[in-house]
């Protein structure tokens, strides 16, 4: 069952309210969230959590008790928000506001690295064999030697079946598991399902809440006819706290599927695009798990009436389009010198009232120093509205992050308009790319939009390996936000 939050954060009142304080605040609460108002799907059980807290807050007796029982700790993460619009302009149409949410560690947060359970799970089909299954397995030499002795490690293969190479244990005999690896040879078809379940039934021999549970797939093919069971797999993998990375290395492996299935987790997808860079990307995204703070960071959006999530944006640490539809929206993992941040698109209409509420966020994550699930931390969205301009400019961290993030969605759109025959509008948005891209000064990447554009315009066809340089390339542009 899910630990229930702090009564007093549901209610978005301190410790020392007095008892007439919290009776506003329940009345505000009920007019933004009661189901008969709010036709939000979360509204009816933050109501539920709203109206629990006020029965014990308001009652003196319940909520001596409670505070008397109650020791909750300092939360390891913060969050702040900044939104892209100083005021809200009172307008008769639904308007577009972006808030960006961004949570970081404590600085007081512990320092000492938490022990992890990793499992690699590696495409070793026909199609990986030469430099690339080499690079692939000198990458995880070196990420055995990095390991520490409590560490857990696990190898899985996998081509059209799957094959544990390395059951997870401990990194206590190196050498033994470094000749394991080695032993890894090329052949086959390509299966992901079957590796992928393999690496997951490993990882579960050792769940633990204060470890990092992480799974780390590269492939460099398609797997057909078992992409929605992988999908179901991840889902499954991130509500028992495991996060899927993954990598995809050359240009015939479906960039779209990998996408969903790390974001579903809050995992990382990157672009290898030659065999001599997985040893870096790996090896990095392997050494920063030690900094891990907390885990599986989420954010739960629960709107007020008359305002909708329309889209999510991961901007940092690694930039990624998230799943906006699914509550919580996963973020990933926060390390202790990362900030998370994500941008979050909402339809607001405005009404009359000099205060705009647009929602409530609750940042929860899983804190592994203390083997604590569902650390959860309240935000309220509100803006002034005013019937005058608000001429104040938005803040330049939202102004560079939309720039780059309207960059990476008009590619997405021409990849759309291709599938769907569009030629022509395919065409000229990969046009539009270039120029924008020529203007920020990426002349590299606008000569490859400009000549896949050229090229769908002459053949109707597009080209694997530009696509992904296109969609990868765009995505590394977006910058972390700067205060």
């Amino acid at each position: 069952m899910q630990p229930v939050p702090d009564l007093y954060a549901c209610l978005g009142v301190e410790r020392t309210s007095t008892t007439e304080h919290i009776r506003q605040a329940y009345r505000q609460a009920a007019r933004r969230f009661h189901p008969d108002v709010n036709p939000d799907p979360l509204a009816q059980e933050e109501f539920k959590l709203i109206a629990a807290a006020y029965e014990v807050l308001n009652d003196p007796q319940r909520r001596a008790e409670y505070d008397s029982r109650s020791t909750r700790s300092n939360p390891i993460f913060t969050s702040s928000v900044t939104s892209s619009r100083a005021k809200l302009l009172r307008l008769p149409e639904p308007q577009i506001v972006y808030i960006l949410a961004e949570i970081a560690a404590r600085a007081d947060a512990p320092v000492q690295s938490p022990p992890l359970n990793l499992c690699l799970v590696i495409d070793r089909s026909t199609s990986m064999q030469g430099a690339r299954l080499d690079q692939v397995k000198s990458a995880a030499v070196q990420i055995v030697e990095s390991l520490d002795d409590q560490d857990v490690f696990s190898v899985v293969t996998f081509s059209d079946r799957a094959e544990v190479v390395l059951p997870a244990q401990p990194c206590v005999n190196k050498s033994v598991i470094i000749s394991k690896i080695s032993s890894i040879h090329a052949g086959g078809g390509t299966e992901i399902l079957q590796g992928l379940l393999c690496g997951l039934l490993e990882l579960q021999r050792n769940l633990n809440p204060g470890t990092v549970n992480h799974l780390i797939l590269l492939t460099d093919g398609r797997t057909y006819g078992d992409e929605d069971d992988c999908l179901l797999l991840a889902m499954l993998a991130e509500g028992d706290g495991i996060t899927i990375s993954g990598l995809g290395i050359g240009d015939e492996w479906n960039d779209a599927f990998l996408d969903r299935l790390a974001a579903g987790t809050g995992g990382e997808s990157h672009y290898v695009s030659s065999a001599s860079v997985v040893t870096r990307l790996l090896t990095g995204h392997v050494r920063g798990m030690g900094d891990t703070v907390a885990q599986h960071i989420r954010i739960q959006a629960i709107c007020d009436p008359g305002v909708k999530l329309k889209s999510a944006f991961r901007v940092a640490p690694d930039a990624q389009s998230l799943v906006s539809d699914t509550q919580p929206i996963k973020l990933g993992n926060l390390l202790r010198n990362d900030t998370v941040s994500v941008l979050l698109e909402f339809v607001v209409a405005t009404h009359a009232e000099p205060e705009r509420s647009l929602a409530r966020l609750w940042v929860i994550g899983d804190i592994l120093d203390r083997n604590q699930a569902d650390e959860r931390l309240p935000i309220d969205v509100r803006l002034s509205q005013t019937d005058s301009a608000d001429i104040t400019p938005p803040p330049l961290g939202i102004v560079a992050a939309l720039d780059k993030v309207t960059l990476y969605r008009l590619q997405e759109k021409a990849w759309s308009d291709v599938e769907e025959g569009n030629i022509p509008r395919a065409t000229q948005r990969l046009q539009t790319l270039a120029s924008r891209l020529l203007a920020t000064g990426e002349r590299e990447l606008a000569s490859i939009a400009m000549n896949e554009a050229a090229r769908l315009n002459q053949t109707r066809q597009i080209s694997a390996e530009n696509r992904k340089r296109i969609k990868y390339g765009t995505r590394a542009l977006i910058p972390p936000p700067k205060s």
